[in-house]
């Protein structure tokens, strides 16, 4: 999807490059034509849409006043043809080549097909059990989107799988679900051909909800804070599939890992960091096989990007701001937390951690790294001020000695930088 923002730097870039002669004026025309081809407002489609929503809500206001009137059998023929007929409709829209009208009325019969197995429940008795309902529910708009290729249906699947596999998860006291799995690599498999961020979005979020239930019944039972080395892994997996995905021009849906990772490791890392200038919580959790599984995944997927990148002025300080990171929880294990140096250590890794990702940002020209990197960096200054590394003298030298470090690191990247420019100039 096309934002405003960026299509306002474009038409700026586009000027800018055909006054310096860089590129014709037709051809920016055609740009220009193609970008609004592409991001445009399909009008008619939205306005059907919402017709098409609000005629099947006066038909289900309908029914309802008279719900108890209708025989069982008429019941079921009104559910049974009302998803027949939308699917019909999805199918003749698609096919007079209008992609938008075909995949609304198609989500439409999936969420039809998904009101009628909650009314044949109701209808007939059915033992409560909404995990297999949500179940159902994932198969039918599998089909359909296989079937007709619709995205609002595939966006029904992940929903519908989260709620199946969490109703699973909690009625077993947390016990792993692999057939979660199952129907998840089908819908992924269809996830990574579409081209709707909506869909690769939830297909990323729900590997995220699933991974989340690997180490048990953690929110009732056993909650530690080993479970923040394992979201710390898990995170840094997702940042490095998103980096990956950008420099090496990979599938659009792992993109979507970046901002789902950077968010996981900016919060944890500020947790963990109050965690270390907290007495009472500056305490290891308790390691299971996870954890090492886990930061094995990491460490593996972190230097297959450092050695196989492209750009490597944005994957090396990426890939060591991820190391450090991990390291943040083997600090805590080691039992160096109760002193002060280990306080200076874990603050200093976080500080140093916000900068990798600016530095991996700016040269990469990957924003939400360098918003990233900056929101670590000043909550992480906020943090250490509300909470002080030993005394107040303490804090006053651990931020001297981090500022000269940061102001001797900016005069040697400028240097380096009037190198690397020189040549081309000179070249010109």
């Amino acid at each position: 999807m096309l934002t405003g923002s960026y299509r306002k730097r474009l038409d700026a870039d586009l000027t800018r490059w055909v006054g310096e002669g860089l590129l014709s004026a037709d051809s920016a025309g055609a740009i220009r034509h193609q970008v609004a081809a592409e991001g445009g407002f399909r009008l008619p489609a939205l306005l059907g849409l919402f017709g098409g929503l609000l005629i099947a809500s006066s038909v289900a206001a309908f029914v309802a006043a008279n719900w108890e009137e209708i025989p069982r059998l008429v019941k079921l023929a009104m559910i049974l043809g009302a998803v027949v007929a939308a699917l019909g409709v999805a199918a003749r829209l698609e096919g007079k080549g209008s992609p938008a009208g075909g995949d609304a009325a198609a989500t439409c019969a999936v969420l039809l097909f998904g009101a009628g197995i909650a009314l044949i429940g109701q209808m007939y008795h059915l033992p409560a059990d909404w995990p297999a309902g949500a179940l159902l529910v994932a198969l039918g708009a599998l089909a359909v989107a296989l079937l007709l290729r619709s995205n609002g249906a595939l966006a029904v699947v992940f929903v519908a799988l989260c709620a199946w596999s969490g109703g699973r998860w909690e009625e077993g006291g947390g016990q792993f679900h692999a057939a979660f799995l199952l129907l998840y690599l089908p819908a992924l498999w269809l996830a990574l051909s579409a081209r709707n961020r909506l869909v690769h979005h939830l297909a990323v979020l729900a590997l995220g909800f699933w991974l989340a239930q690997l180490p048990g019944n953690w929110i009732e039972l056993r909650f530690d804070y080993g479970l923040l080395a394992y979201a710390l892994a898990v995170s840094s997996a997702y940042v490095v599939l998103g980096g990956w995905a950008l420099d090496r021009g990979g599938p659009s849906l792992l993109t979507c890992c970046l901002p789902w990772g950077l968010l996981g490791l900016v919060l944890v890392l500020n947790v963990e960091l109050i965690r270390i200038l907290d007495a009472d919580e500056s305490k290891a959790g308790t390691a299971i096989w996870l954890n090492y599984a886990s930061y094995a995944v990491a460490l593996v997927l972190i230097a297959g990007f450092a050695a196989l990148a492209r750009e490597r002025r944005f994957a090396w300080p990426l890939a060591a701001g991820l190391v450090l990171a991990l390291l943040v929880p083997a600090v805590f294990w080691s039992g160096g937390v109760v002193g002060l140096p280990g306080k200076a250590f874990v603050a200093g890794l976080v500080l140093a951690i916000a900068i990798a990702l600016v530095v991996a940002g700016v040269t990469g020209g990957v924003r939400r790294l360098t918003l990233a990197g900056s929101a670590l960096f000043g909550v992480a200054i906020l943090i250490l001020l509300w909470q002080t590394i030993g005394t107040l003298l303490d804090q006053s030298l651990f931020f001297l000695a981090a500022g000269m470090i940061l102001l001797v690191l900016a005069g040697a990247a400028r240097r380096l930088f009037a190198r690397l420019v020189r040549p081309a100039e000179k070249a010109l």
